[in-house]
């Protein structure tokens, strides 16, 4: 089994259900694992949660968004019913194959 495999196996069965949304395109329902984060500064003394997202790029290709890639310039997550801006993509790749995509969200 490869490690895109094993990857995805994980996301079916400990995943959460999250929705990605970009503006202009359907809301996209995909499976994400949640790693811990930290709160970050947010300004004017107030703070905002920050932490990383594991998904698979299976949903974004059986989309009909036009382009199949999450995006750090105005795509948003809602993840336990809240809407954190994506500030930063990092596809972890297998070879030349994209296993899954890392998102740092905040918010």
């Amino acid at each position: 089994m490869s490690a895109t495999d094993a990857a995805l196996r994980m996301l079916a069965k400990y995943g959460q259900a999250m929705t990605l949304k970009r503006e202009g395109e359907s809301d996209l329902p995909v499976k994400g694992k949640r790693i811990p984060g930290a709160l970050v500064d947010a300004g004017n003394s107030g703070t905002q949660q920050q932490f990383r997202v594991k998904i698979a790029p299976t949903e974004l290709l059986a989309s009909a968004w036009t382009v199949k890639v999450p995006s750090a310039n105005g795509d948003s997550l809602r993840v336990d019913g809240r809407d954190r801006a994506v500030l930063d993509v990092i596809p972890l790749r297998e070879g030349e194959t994209v296993a899954l995509y890392e998102l740092l969200v905040a918010g």
